[in-house]
């Protein structure tokens, strides 16, 4: 009896041993389940930043790539390059903006109409950069917006006027010497649009001032020589391309291709052999700030003289001519479109020798429309292509 107790005292601690030694190897079962999941869950965690972080970086390249689009778009609508506003409907005119090394912008602008353009600025980022070279393209339609200048007759004027010697004032619509693009049509207008009651003294009316003369209470009203609908004159002379005083001699510089832009370079009026054909389409907007006397040379656009302007000589100028104060005019000196004198200094207007003015509705309309700028669009102007 003795014997069995101490054998089976003996027995349990190994069996109890024997127990323990198998639940060891549970545990490091468990340890290794841990560490696998462990090590998916890092995995995983870190595809997911790698992920998102390539994510976030196409989409900051994407965003890169439609700020330089629109970039580009507005670049061009701020420095509209105004021969644009005569380019036939359907033409496309296209330039391209560098901005950084691997970005860029191309922008197609096509006329739709006479007043309508539609501006696709194309946006690259990351050029060369593989997976995280983007492009954007987005589209704006422009409307053109120039000046209501409304000319009563191929002169208006202020104050009083005195034609005297030979000179020609004809109202008669007539396109400028070799000008084979303007409509030929009706449009005549009168000579001399005056103020009523200004002294007007012309020699000889029915040779000299060719459609009449008629009193009109626009010539009278000084709004009609500043304010132009969305343009005033202080607006259209902050816009001038050239700027000028004192006495001038414009000519024509370039090539048979291009222009040449300074002060003295106001286009190409003339058309034919010895003429400068790239100039031909230029028609700024020429501001004098003071007096401006002119005794030879030609010119084309819109001339405005804030003070006194005196023709004289052999000088050509197809457009629209807007003074402040007097106009004097004698010599062999020919205005192809219309002249408007505010007169604001109380001295007449004055024609003498052989000074021609002829109206020309087309004259006038491409000096007009050569000042235009683009607006976007009432509605829907601007668009995201992709």
């Amino acid at each position: 009896m003795m014997r069995t107790l101490r054998s089976r005292r003996m027995r349990r601690p190994d069996g109890a041993a024997r127990g323990r030694r198998a639940r060891r190897g549970v545990a490091l079962l468990l340890v290794l389940v841990v560490i696998v999941v462990l090590a998916v869950l890092a995995s995983a965690s870190m595809m997911s930043a790698l992920q998102e972080a390539r994510s976030a970086r196409a989409s900051q390249t994407e965003q890169r790539a439609l700020t330089i689009a629109e970039y580009g778009l507005n670049l061009q609508l701020a420095n509209w390059n105004a021969a644009r506003n005569a380019l036939p409907i359907g033409t496309i005119d296209s330039s391209n903006v560098g901005l950084d090394v691997g970005d860029s912008a191309t922008v197609h602008i096509q006329r739709l109409s006479n007043r309508a353009f539609n501006v696709v600025s194309v946006g690259r980022a990351g050029i060369n950069i593989g997976l995280l070279e983007a492009q954007r393209q987005v589209s704006m339609v422009v409307r053109i917006s120039t000046p209501d200048i409304r000319p009563g007759g191929v002169l208006t004027a202020f104050g009083d006027v005195d034609i005297q010697g030979s000179p020609d004032v004809s109202g008669r619509n007539t396109n400028p010497p070799d000008w084979t693009d303007c409509a030929v049509g009706a449009g005549d207008t009168v000579a001399l649009s005056y103020r009523p009651g200004a002294n007007i003294s012309i020699q000889k009316p029915s040779s000299q001032a060719v459609g009449g003369t008629r009193a009109d209470p626009r010539a009278g009203d000084p709004r009609t020589y500043d304010t132009f609908g969305p343009e005033t004159w202080a607006s259209l002379a902050a816009r001038a391309q050239v700027r000028v005083t004192g006495n001038i001699s414009p000519t024509p510089s370039g090539s048979a291709t291009a222009c040449n832009l300074f002060a003295s370079n106001w286009g190409e009026p003339s058309r034919g052999m010895g003429t400068v054909a790239g100039c031909s389409s230029y028609f700024p907007i020429i501001y004098s700030p003071g007096d401006l006397d002119l005794t030879s040379g030609r010119g084309q656009g819109l001339l405005l003289v804030d003070g006194r302007l005196r023709i004289r000589g052999n000088f050509l100028f197809v457009g629209l001519i807007l003074v402040r104060d007097e106009f004097e005019a004698e010599g062999n000196m020919d205005v192809y479109g219309a002249v408007m004198s505010r007169n604001a200094d109380g001295v007449a207007t004055r024609l003498r020798g052989n000074a021609g003015l002829f109206y020309s509705r087309c004259s006038v309309e491409r000096a007009v429309e050569a000042t235009g700028i683009p607006v976007r669009a009432r509605q829907r102007s601007w668009a995201p292509v992709y």
